[in-house]
């Protein structure tokens, strides 16, 4: 048995021998090497082939002006020296690499007109490749090609790559998630050095050659965001033993690749390829340009999208793939068609039963909060339906949830809720299609494809897609369009908009934002009654509304706090407007960290400040003995934050909260015309501490009335 898998292996070796003197192609050099550990001796050939480096490029080493002149050159010659000790290479040898490694980094930095930095992980990137003994313009050709193409970009807290990689969690590991999250440990924190080295900053040599092997034969940039995955993934008991202990859950984390040894790497990899096969593949396509492409300077609006993106986004596209119902675009897309899915349809009742996909699974998301018991009934007959359906392989069955709604702001802030109910629950593979609204319209636009499937019960009179369109459309059009007895109209204006399509609805999901996302997503926040605005209104009945004149507790004024469950705003005495969004520039900028340091506050929670239009921006809310300021984080610049509400705390006429949804709590400020309050502005925010955030507002309002009152 030894002799013949010597043979055996002897083969391939003469098989790829024979394959790089032939010069044959990508995919033959792939199909030799997959599951193989490259020799030493060849590794350098297989991987000039597999990333096509280029050493006559217009930009190689050879255009080197030898002139050092950067910024920190000092600290890049200090941080090639410390490599260069660590490379067992002789004496005589170290000289030479020295100056190589430094001339490289440096004609690179000046060919992309960057500065070294001493975290970019290019050091550590070159340590494997040093090994090779190549030469140097060779050196450096592959150098640069495993940046262009392998290295993420936006690798630092809140840039795309870490935004992608948390929803990734979330969706395959969605308790984990959690967890990080309420130790507010970023995925920049631990994955950054992972992502920017590709292990080679985190693991032992052997094992990261035989981890590039497989990564360059696979080709597949993504394949670092599942390996951490699968690493992550893998410790997740260990990391949730540590409960409270963030700094121990960031050292378990950052031992995790040192484990790794060569043995271990194609089990490794063959299970970040069966992760990756387990996931809708909508974000390959939508976000490739952004991680690994040409940089440009406009920011696109599928990246905000992706940092908003209250779950992993799932194409409209892959879910008529998914059903039949559209021909795969692409090969690679056609592989991935065994991914199945379970289709929520979250619109209202009317507009479910005016036309619907013919596998979708119909969840009303109004119920969540007109008839609660209804929507867990309902819920219930899902999770049901969705297991029987597996059982039967079914064409509907699939592990894979995904929910759409009808696309228009006012209901799909319910289709979030649902969603986030789900999460909360730590339901594995929940998708959100960005695009919903436009099912029927994909559909319609490609109804060549779909025939004779379609929509079921589909009534284009009822039809918003179809109502819009046939409004759109000339009178003749739309006049032939109805004697012919088919949508011919709609198929035509949706064929020629179906770019405008994605573009309007992708830019409206920006508008809706994180509404209600942290308390609802946050399992932490579940559980937490005893703390709410809602129990603590039980211990103090004057304040739950009562007459005007009990309202005596504070400033002999009406009661602070109430629970209302109407829309906050409709108070018919209020005269005045906080919704004002467009005077943020204008808002004093600050520092987060001085704020929260400051000695005259009591107390600061992270929260959601809530505007009327649906955007929720990440802040903090601070409280003193005298006023009440939110710090409004700034995405571009992490640290920072406007002040977007400075009020004082005698102004505060009235509190109010939700009684399904504590959290969503209101300040309302006014003043006192005889007996009636004149509420002349408001705050809206979703504070998962809202109970402890409202307690410590009426104790300091109590403590002001006290001092006043002894005054």
């Amino acid at each position: 048995m030894a002799d013949d898998l010597e043979t055996e292996d002897g083969s391939w070796i003469l098989a790829l021998e024979g394959a790089l003197d032939e010069q044959c192609s990508l995919h033959d050099l792939r199909l030799i090497c997959r599951s193989k550990s490259i020799p030493d001796s060849m590794r350098g050939q297989v991987w000039h082939r597999l990333l096509g480096s280029s050493t006559g490029s217009a930009n190689g080493l050879e255009r080197f002006n030898e002139i050092f002149d950067l910024t920190n050159q000092s600290k890049l010659r200090e941080d090639c020296k410390i490599l260069v000790e660590k490379l067992d290479n002789e004496e005589e040898d170290k000289v030479s690499i020295l100056s190589d490694l430094e001339s490289l980094v440096t004609h690179y930095c000046k060919t992309h007109h960057m500065n070294y930095e001493p975290n970019s992980g290019w050091l550590h990137i070159l340590t494997p490749l040093v090994c090779l003994k190549l030469p140097k313009n060779e050196l450096y050709s592959y150098f640069n090609a495993i940046l262009d193409s392998y290295i993420p970009r936006q690798c630092h807290f809140n840039g795309v790559a870490m935004h992608l990689f948390r929803l990734l969690l979330l969706y395959h590991e969605p308790e984990l998630c959690s967890f990080l999250d309420s130790h507010k440990i970023a995925p920049n924190l631990y994955t950054q050095n992972w992502f920017l080295s590709l292990f080679a900053a985190s693991s032992d040599l052997p094992a990261v050659l035989a981890l590039w092997d497989y990564y360059f034969i696979r080709g597949d940039p993504f394949l670092i965001f599942f390996l951490s995955l699968v690493l992550v993934i893998n410790a997740k008991d260990e990391i949730m033993a540590r409960k409270g202990e963030k700094e121990k859950i960031l050292e378990t984390i950052a031992e995790l690749p040192q484990q790794m040894e060569a043995g271990d790497i194609h089990d490794f990899c063959s299970l970040a390829v069966l992760y990756s096969a387990q996931t809708p593949f909508s974000y390959k396509r939508d976000y490739h340009q952004a991680l690994f492409g040409e940089e440009t300077s406009e920011k696109s609006t599928d990246l905000l999208v992706l940092s908003q993106a209250l779950c992993l986004p799932v194409s409209v596209q892959e879910l008529l793939v998914s059903c039949h119902l559209l021909s795969p675009p692409t090969k690679a897309d056609a592989e991935t068609r065994a991914l199945r899915f379970f289709l929520v349809d979250c619109r209202p009742a009317e507009q479910y039963n005016a036309g619907h996909l013919p596998t979708a699974f119909h969840l009303d998301s109004n119920l969540m909060l007109t008839e609660p018991q209804a929507f867990n009934v309902a819920v219930q007959a899902l999770l049901s339906s969705q297991k029987q359906s597996i059982a039967a392989q079914s064409a509907a069955g699939g592990e894979h949830l995904v929910f759409f709604g009808s696309g228009r702001e006012a209901e799909d802030q319910y289709v979030h809720m649902v969603v986030a109910f789900f999460l909360q629950r730590h339901v594995q593979f929940v998708g959100l299609a960005l695009v919903a609204a436009q099912m029927e319209s994909g559909i319609a636009a490609t109804s060549t494809f779909v025939e004779p499937v379609g929509l079921v019960d589909h009534n284009p009179s009822l039809c918003l897609v179809c109502s819009a369109n046939k409004s759109d459309a000339t009178p003749t059009a739309a006049g032939k369009g109805n004697a012919s007895g088919t949508p011919q109209s709609a198929v035509g204006s949706s064929s020629s908009n179906k770019t405008d399509f994605f573009g309007r609805m992708r830019s409206k999901s920006a508008v809706v934002k994180d509404k209600l996302l942290d308390y609802i997503v946050n399992p932490i926040s579940i559980g937490d009654n005893e703390t709410t605005p809602k129990s603590k209104s039980k211990d103090h009945p004057s304040t739950a509304g009562k007459s005007k004149g009990t309202g005596k507790l504070y400033r002999n004024i009406a009661p602070v706090f109430s629970i209302d469950d109407d829309q906050d705003g409709d108070d018919p005495s209020f005269e005045g407007s906080s919704e004002r969004e467009a005077d943020a520039p204008n808002q004093e900028l600050v520092a987060i960290s001085s704020w929260l340091k400051r000695p005259d506050v009591i107390n600061s929670f992270r929260c959601h400040e809530v505007k009327e239009s649906g955007h929720a921006f990440p802040s903090y809310l601070l409280i003193t003995s005298t006023h009440l300021y939110a710090l409004r984080e700034i995405e571009d610049r992490p640290g920072f934050a406007r002040i977007s509400v400075n009020r004082s705390l005698s102004s505060i006429m009235k509190i109010t909260s939700k009684k399904r949804h504590p959290e969503f709590i209101t300040f309302k400020y006014g003043n006192m015309k005889g007996e009636e309050t004149i509420i002349v502005d408001l705050d809206r925010f979703v504070v998962p501490q809202a109970g402890d955030a409202v307690k410590l507002v009426k104790l300091q309002l109590f403590n002001n009335s006290s001092a006043n009152a002894n005054s």
